[in-house]
């Protein structure tokens, strides 16, 4: 039987409940909700029958969940498809989920965000001087943004040749 955090058996229906309440709040993947699990102290037996009947019943679902992270990530966080792509692969989500859900970030926003991210660091370091553009371009990779991409953008309307 599972245990819940205080030492009281859970049995396989409050599991269920308690694991149901955590995904209706927001979209999850299976390998959160094992860490979840192993989290509350429950019976690794019951993990997979667990899993099963949440995605039976669509409270867990990978390309909607792939979906919505790539979507949120970009959005809110100003993610680029790298960083996307590495944090969905550590949730162990399928890479045809992977694909379709970075095809789902609109190109023209995309290559907008870029645009402003790097201008932005621009003018923060002070300006167009060709070391800001290295310090810019190496900032966009860090948010995930391809280099094929950030050449691109830092060559546009540029005084410099890179």
């Amino acid at each position: 039987m599972p245990y819940q955090g205080n030492g009281q058996l859970l049995d396989f229906g409050q599991a269920y409940r308690k694991a149901s309440e955590y995904c209706a709040i927001q979209d999850r993947c299976i390998s959160e909700m094992k860490l979840k699990f192993r989290s509350w102290n429950i019976d690794k037996n019951f993990f997979a029958k667990l899993i099963d009947k949440l995605v039976d019943e669509g409270f867990i679902n990978e390309k909607r969940f792939a979906l919505n992270y790539a979507g949120g990530k970009f959005r809110i966080n100003g993610w680029g498809k790298l960083k996307i792509a590495a944090g969905l692969r550590s949730k162990s989500i399928e890479a045809a989920f992977i694909q379709q859900a970075l095809l789902t970030i609109d190109s023209d926003d995309y290559q907008c965000f870029l645009k402003i991210l790097v201008q932005k660091k621009l003018n923060q370091l002070g300006g167009d001087t060709i070391l800001n553009r290295q310090k810019a371009a190496y900032f966009a990779a860090s948010r995930g943004f391809e280099p094929a991409l950030i050449a691109a953008q830092l060559h546009e309307n540029s005084i410099f040749d890179l």
